[in-house]
C-alpha cells in the first residue's frame, strides 16, 4: 500500500496526510471486499471483521457527506 510521508512537516499537512492515508486504507478495502464476494468455488463471499468495520464506516462518511 502507498503510504505518504510525515517527517518535518507542519502539524496542518500531518493531519491532511493522515487524512489522504486514511482514505486510501478505506478505498482499498472496499475493493478488496468487493473482490471477495465473488468466491471461485462456491456460492459464498468470507470477508475479515475488521474489513467489514472500516467498509461501514467508510459508507456511514460518504453518505455523511453527500446529505
Amino acid at each position: 500500500m502507498n503510504r505518504l510521508s510525515i517527517p518535518f512537516l507542519q502539524t496542518d499537512t500531518q493531519r491532511a496526510i493522515l487524512i489522504a492515508n486514511k482514505q486510501m486504507e478505506q478505498a482499498e478495502v472496499i475493493l478488496s471486499n468487493l473482490l471477495a464476494l465473488r468466491h471461485s468455488d462456491e456460492d459464498r463471499f468470507i470477508i475479515p471483521h475488521d474489513d467489514v468495520v472500516v467498509s461501514i464506516e467508510a459508507a456511514i462518511k460518504l453518505l455523511c457527506q453527500n446529505s
